[in-house]
């Protein structure tokens, strides 16, 4: 039996580049790991999100991090185009932490082939192809049953939920480049407490064409759910768009005449 899992030979590139700057560095593979996603995400983030704070890369390794980034576009660019959808950094994390000497967490994703599987008993016949639809994964690890959906019913409003932080991290990037409109929530979502953040991916990606993702601590998405924004919202034109929030706009205020 294998000690270990090994990554796929499309992803292998990547993998060399990380495990050759935590040997380099002397750094842990999963630190390093979780970093490059969260130098991916703060990439995408609105121009308005201030720095990492607690980024601890000098300038000449922060460049290495870019070349990561451009490797795993490039990975992503090909794939998808074969596959449709695809998911490097769930067989990355798969590979880089059942390595010699780290500690298992026992987290092994779905097979894509399964996950396409799973999409289209799930989803069922497409007699309305067009229908925008709610999606939740409440174990989503790094989105994979999720960006089978969307591949299967390209507008559905994806809805990923996971107690792990770089799972959601993962599922973020993998939103972000798979074109998926929706929002990842670190939560534990048995006893629905332990949030740690959430982020609403490409709302507005359908409207300009750009990939951004937006991060919300727990009273900012508390608001966010509050506003009750129906997922077919973020699938229409700007026009469309204005006019929806003009109409809730005037209805507010309709209503506060009988307050």
């Amino acid at each position: 039996m294998s000690k270990g899992y090994n990554a796929p030979a499309e992803v292998r590139e990547l993998e060399k580049q990380i495990n050759d700057f935590t040997y380099r560095n002397g750094l842990d593979v999963k630190t390093v790991f979780q970093d490059l996603l969260r130098y991916i995400v703060h990439g995408f983030s609105l121009p308005d999100t201030p720095p990492l704070s607690d980024w601890r890369y000098n300038k000449e390794q922060t460049k290495v991090f870019y070349d990561m980034f451009a490797t795993w576009i490039q990975i992503m660019s090909q794939q998808i185009e074969r596959y449709g959808w695809y998911d490097a950094f769930g067989d990355l994390f798969m590979a880089l932490t059942s390595q010699s000497g780290q500690q298992q967490k026992g987290q092994f994703f779905t097979p894509m082939h399964i996950t396409d599987l799973m999409s289209k008993i799930t989803m069922g016949k497409q007699e309305s192809p067009s229908k925008i639809i709610s999606v939740c994964d409440p174990t989503a690890g790094s989105g994979r049953t999720l960006l089978a959906a969307k591949a299967d019913r390209p507008q559905s409003y994806l809805v990923a939920w996971d107690i792990d932080y770089t799972c959601c991290l993962m599922c973020v990037c993998n939103f972000l480049i798979n074109g998926c409109v929706g929002e990842v929530v670190c939560i534990d979502s048995l006893r629905m407490d332990n949030f740690r953040g959430a982020w609403i991916v490409n709302e507005a990606l359908c409207r300009t064409g750009l990939p951004t993702v937006r991060k919300l601590d727990k009273k900012e998405y508390n608001l966010f759910k509050q506003s009750d924004i129906p997922p077919y919202v973020f699938f229409i034109n700007q026009e469309g768009y204005d006019n929806y929030f003009q109409m809730r706009e005037t209805w507010a205020k309709v209503m506060s005449l009988f307050q």
